[in-house]
């Protein structure tokens, strides 16, 4: 008997990149869902609570940022890979609440390689902490130096202005403060809306190889081979 899939929600603002990963992962067992943004992953993981999240960082809506630390607050047993094309390495980028990270731009055999790591730790536990998961606070589209946002304090429920620093760069810096009425420590970030051109350079090659299909969902018709082919060798 061959062994259970996993239940996996792919939340990602591109169509054809949903589409894409929905067909591997359906062809190799898995039990697949899909999500443009954050308040479209919510409402679905209200619906079911998914083994594991595959989330891009950058999206309009709500941000795949907002959305793993709220994940790691409310429900720390899903485990969390973030995906982005803004950032290299293997490593979880600083400030971001992720079991696992996945550039855009790799071989997405480091992908499926991912959620083999995914399937090993399935009921272990194995979580980071999710009190400490950040605050994010959104930066307007162009919007760099001091700016003014509000904090919301989940000890008093409490909002307050709270002042904060913008720049082009996809580098996140968690900053500290404390709430300002209960002293509840309160670590936060910023959402910095990236130019799609310089931050996602894996989408150009992404496009070209969806190209040999008249329609993206037709890739949900491909054996598994020929989807992986196409995916390696035109990403």
């Amino acid at each position: 008997m061959p062994e259970p899939g996993l239940k996996l929600l792919i939340v990602d603002d591109e169509p054809a990149a949903r589409v894409l990963l929905a067909a591997i992962f359906g062809q190799m067992g898995h039990e697949v869902r899909m999500a443009e943004d954050g308040f479209a992953a919510l409402e679905s993981i209200r619906e079911r609570k998914p083994d594991v999240l595959l989330s891009d960082l950058n999206m309009p809506g709500m941000s795949g940022f907002e959305l793993l630390s709220v994940v790691r607050r409310r429900l720390p047993t899903i485990y969390v890979i973030a995906t982005s094309g803004a950032y290299s390495g293997e490593n979880v980028p600083d400030g971001i609440v992720a079991d696992a990270f996945y550039e855009k731009a790799t071989s997405l055999m480091t992908l499926l390689s991912l959620m083999k790591g995914a399937k090993q730790t399935e009921g272990h536990g194995l979580r980071r902490e999710g009190a400490n998961a950040p605050v994010w606070i959104r930066a307007g589209e162009g919007q760099v130096g001091v700016s003014a946002g509000i904090l919301s304090c989940a000890e008093c429920l409490r909002s307050f202005p709270q002042d904060f620093i913008s720049s082009k760069t996809a580098r996140v810096t968690v900053h500290e403060t404390a709430c300002s009425f209960c002293g509840m420590p309160i670590h936060f970030a910023v959402v910095q809306e990236l130019d799609p051109a310089t931050s996602q350079p894996y989408l150009p090659k992404l496009a070209a190889a969806l190209a040999l299909v008249a329609q993206p969902e037709e890739l949900l018709e491909l054996p598994l081979a020929a989807i992986v082919s196409l995916a390696t060798g035109g990403v």
